[in-house]
């Protein structure tokens, strides 16, 4: 069975990773992008350049989101059935942060073909990653719902996120930050540590100073790859930053404490569509396991 596979651009997946998934989905691959209004202006989320939304955001400019549609869906649906595709896995950004996941499976009604939609519960490398699991289950020949099935264990228990934002100012706005609101009442005097739990943003730990930060999210993500690799499973530990500079001192120097505890961090711009949301600066670890 041929077997295509959809995400959206909130992996903020790479020109390497691209060609490697429609390579292994036979070329049934697709990204659907969402969208970035910065002063009422559309950008195609892909198409921005990170520096110029973080500019946008240090000015003041008034920054939002719009989600994916059913109709792009649609469109890469029918795209993919016309190709071959005899089933569809699509994996989307978590459904507590976006309606994208809804765009998803309202689109995906009446179609002549199973569509199985899977909510990663999760974004950005956590996101890629899910994606990683499904291309690894159309390789081996599994049918879809056992492929679906097995992207939702991994989302749910092989995949950690926690990230430090400069503040929750733009979190509050997007109206995306969860249970980390009891944190807003102290946000002037302390440097937020959140993760995301059940594709909710959580907190995890309040600290002084953005150092302090970076040395618990460090910790936190040892912590998880020892869990993680209890099984001698593979990990990939993954640093990401809304300004896409893995020169930045902060990011050197998280890069340098996870060294000092056994681990090997790669690097991710986060999406613009999560930059957005999280503001300039922020800073996260995933770390999770590889098929």
């Amino acid at each position: 069975m041929r077997i295509g596979l959809v995400t959206d651009s909130t992996a903020q997946l790479r020109a390497e990773e691209v060609a490697r998934l429609e390579e292994t989905a036979g070329g049934l691959f697709r990204v659907v992008p969402l969208t970035v209004l910065i002063a009422g202006e559309s950008f195609t989320d892909g198409d921005l350049d990170v520096d110029e939304l973080c500019r946008a955001m240090d000015e003041g400019a008034e920054v939002s989101t719009s989600m994916a549609t059913p109709g792009q869906f649609a469109a890469a649906y029918a795209d993919l059935i016309d190709h071959g595709a005899e089933a569809i896995i699509v994996v989307t950004m978590s459904g507590e942060l976006s309606g994208t996941r809804d765009s998803a499976v309202s689109a995906a009604a009446d179609r002549p073909v199973l569509i199985d939609v899977v909510d990663s519960r999760t974004t950005s490398a956590g996101l890629a990653g899910a994606v990683d699991v499904a291309a690894a289950g159309i390789a081996q020949g599994e049918d879809a719902a056992s492929i679906a099935g097995t992207v939702a264990d991994w989302c749910a228990a092989e995949t950690m996120t926690v990230f430090a934002p400069h503040n929750l100012e733009h979190l509050r706005r997007g109206g995306r930050i969860g249970a980390a609101s009891s944190l807003l009442g102290r946000a002037l005097q302390i440097v937020p540590v959140l993760g995301l739990t059940g594709g909710v943003v959580t907190p995890i730990a309040r600290v002084r100073t953005r150092a302090k930060a970076l040395e618990r999210m460090s910790l936190i993500a040892a912590e998880a790859a020892a869990d993680l690799s209890a099984d001698d499973r593979s990990l990939e530990v993954e640093i990401q930053q809304a300004d896409g500079r893995p020169d930045d001192a902060d990011v050197l120097t998280l890069q340098e404490k996870l060294n000092e505890r056994g681990l090997s961090p790669s690097f991710r711009t986060l999406s613009p569509i999560i930059t957005a949301h999280v503001g300039p600066g922020t800073l996260g670890i995933t770390v999770q396991t590889t098929p």
